[in-house]
């Protein structure tokens, strides 16, 4: 998938992205609480959409490619306001209980409408279903069976966050323990994805994929240690084993799954014990997530990276930096504020991102006229009024 175009509208927040443009690599600059991270978030609010969810007062609309398909599929649900005051850590407007009716909705395949919908019929390539799917949900979701709008659920599922490769780890042990069980003992699953090595294209865990391509002596674990050494040279080895160094917590979950949990163990210059995972500084953990995503993702997905300097050291910066614009055939989406980074990138991959009320725009480095070398161009952002003020009334 590659997300060409997407504009959405928060009517309950008042909070509206004027349509931006995407390309292969994207970098969003811009001041703090601007709406970099709103963007991303945006796209996530349209990936569980897709899943069924309904969320309160969205309008959104997006041109993406998948397969060499052009879509563009647009929607709004219905707004309630009920209550004035909005929560700031209320959930992207879900709710266990949502039940935001959608008010219209509409889907084009290069340029042919599929789905034409509003609150009383829906129009399914020219033709009126006699039976309404749920009226709360995406067709994308109710519809899913039909071939055009499969592909379009599949697009969406292939949209990854930097909050999924924070959240799993891999001390968890069980879950990476029955995988391994499943994947290489158990006869009745499905064992194409690992007999053709093509597990990279799956929707599994980047974590998981690391491990099956350790166990397996895939030359992509051996360039991923390659690369996490170049960044952090005092480091010589990485393998992944069963973690001995126990306590009474791993005491606990072994007694459940009568092993000890997987784990990944780096080997440092000079240090005669390896060291666990659990051990491991949070920056090396998510550089080698970061690393690994690159190489094990699945062609055709989107990255969502947020605050991109976060836990990672200058000495990273470089190195993730190359990685991230020469990867095959992934989109990039990532948001700083860090000089040094914004520096790194190239300027024709700048989106800077400001604010006026409710009201954020993104637009490209040539659009304020800024100069054609990097470190120009750099120089004139930073002195730039729309860049240093960001927001405004």
């Amino acid at each position: 998938m590659k997300i060409n175009q997407l504009s959405y509208y928060d009517h309950k927040r008042q909070w509206r992205l004027e349509p931006i443009e995407f390309s292969d690599f994207n970098l969003l600059v811009g001041v703090s609480g601007v709406g970099k991270t709103r963007i991303l978030q945006a796209i996530l609010d349209l990936q569980k959409i897709s899943e069924g969810k309904s969320l309160n007062g969205v309008e959104w609309d997006i041109h993406f490619t998948y397969k060499n398909n052009e879509y563009h599929w647009s929607g709004e649900f219905e707004c309630n306001i009920s209550n004035n005051l909005i929560l700031e850590n209320e959930e992207n407007n879900f709710s266990n209980n949502s039940n935001f009716k959608i008010k219209n909705e509409s889907l084009s395949k290069n340029g042919e409408l599929i789905i034409d919908r509003n609150e009383i019929e829906i129009k399914f390539k020219n033709n009126i279903l006699p039976i309404k799917p749920s009226p709360v949900q995406s067709v994308v979701e109710t519809l899913n069976g039909e071939a055009d709008i499969a592909a379009v659920k599949h697009g969406f599922e292939s949209i990854i966050s930097t909050v999924q490769w924070s959240d799993a780890s891999f001390y968890n042990g069980l879950i990476y323990n029955i995988v391994i069980d499943k994947i290489f003992k158990d006869s009745s699953l499905d064992q194409r994805m690992v007999v053709d090595k093509r597990y990279y294209q799956s929707n599994l865990p980047v974590q998981i994929k690391l491990v099956i391509a350790y166990f397996e002596k895939n030359p992509i674990f051996q360039a991923i240690k390659e690369r996490f050494i170049n960044i952090f040279e005092q480091v010589e080895d990485i393998k992944i084993e069963q973690d001995e160094d126990e306590n009474e917590e791993d005491t606990l979950l072994n007694s459940i799954q009568e092993k000890a949990p997987l784990t990944i163990k780096i080997k440092e210059k000079g240090v005669n014990n390896w060291i666990s995972e659990k051990y491991i500084s949070s920056g090396m953990y998510k550089t080698l997530i970061q690393i690994s995503e690159c190489y094990l993702t699945a062609e055709g997905s989107v990255i969502l990276i947020d605050e991109f300097e976060n836990s990672l050291g200058v000495n990273c910066i470089d190195i993730l930096s190359d990685l991230l614009s020469e990867s095959r055939n992934l989109q990039f989406i990532i948001t700083s504020h860090h000089p040094y980074i914004i520096n790194k990138v190239g300027m024709e991959h700048w989106k800077i991102v400001t604010r006026k009320g409710g009201v954020v725009t993104a637009k490209d480095a040539k659009d304020f006229g800024l100069g054609k070398s990097r470190h120009e161009a750099f120089m004139q952002l930073i002195n730039l009024d729309e860049y240093n003020e960001g927001i405004s009334a």
